[in-house]
């Protein structure tokens, strides 16, 4: 097959796969529950995770992990966290893909001297599947011992199941549905889709002919129908998000950068 025939099959491929492209990126909330709920404590937890993980991970020489043990790899590190904050499944994802992503970027800038994650109010914004829903915006300032201190304000959307921090999240405003090519994570589940069916051609003209073909069998072999996917939202940058595609025991299987906008792409990395 030409080249010309290849990629026009491949588009063909993506406006069919578009059908859904206008789903609504964004997912409604049910009422907040009745008697209200205090996220205080999940916040806690979420101060501490973002604190932990960004000082490991960064090697901050003056702010101590007191659960992440030193040395500690990305699963390790998320096992730690897990165990003594009780994290539900979400958030664990949350934490490894955080983890990964700091590994990503930690030879940019410098050495680390501290880290500090500073929460504002939270507010309860609805429930999902019968659990409170809270919106907290986080500053993560990052302070090096040469050159200025880089700071980062975020909105998470936080899922409470009782005291327990279920999920964290980006919040759009709202919660992202996973749905069409609109939504990071709906993008980046249709690129996967895409692979596990054998549409290569299509995935490749996805990711803008970045991807080969050798990239995406790894991506098919190391994924399967169990996959999660979890966005890191203070990696966004812009209408690029950056999506992590985990196992059900939360580790890490690939990175994707979702470029939103008229016409979507997703470029998978490996991760191993």
């Amino acid at each position: 097959m030409s080249t010309r025939l290849a990629r026009a099959g491949a588009a063909v491929a993506l406006l069919l796969l578009a059908g859904c492209a206008s789903a609504d990126p964004v997912g409604s909330l049910d009422d907040a529950p009745a008697g209200g709920a205090d996220p205080a404590a999940q916040v806690a937890d979420l101060q501490t995770l973002l604190t932990e993980v960004y000082a490991h991970g960064l090697d901050a020489t003056g702010t101590d992990t007191t659960i992440v043990s030193d040395g500690a790899t990305v699963d390790v590190a998320v096992a730690e966290l897990t165990q003594a904050l009780d994290l539900g499944e979400g958030a664990r994802d949350f934490a490894a893909a955080t983890a990964f992503e700091i590994g990503v970027t930690s030879g940019e800038g410098g050495e680390v001297a501290e880290v500090e994650a500073v929460t504002s109010e939270p507010s309860v914004v609805g429930s999902q599947d019968g659990r409170a829903v809270a919106t907290v915006a986080v500053v993560l300032r990052i302070s090096r011992t040469a050159g200025p201190t880089a700071e980062e304000s975020v909105t998470f959307a936080l899922v409470l199941d009782g005291d327990r921090l279920a999920d964290v999240a980006s919040w759009a405003p709202g919660l992202d549905s996973g749905l069409g090519l609109s939504s990071p994570t709906g993008a980046a589940q249709r690129f996967l889709d895409l692979v596990h069916e054998g549409d290569l051609d299509a995935a490749r003209y996805f990711s803008d002919g970045v991807n080969t073909d050798t990239q995406l069998e790894v991506l098919a072999a190391a994924t399967t129908g169990d996959t999660t996917l979890t966005e890191v939202p203070q990696a966004r940058l812009g209408s690029a998000h950056v999506v992590y595609a985990l196992d059900p025991d939360g580790r890490v299987l690939g990175r994707f950068e979702v470029l939103l906008g008229a016409q979507t792409r997703v470029v998978y990395s490996p991760t191993s």
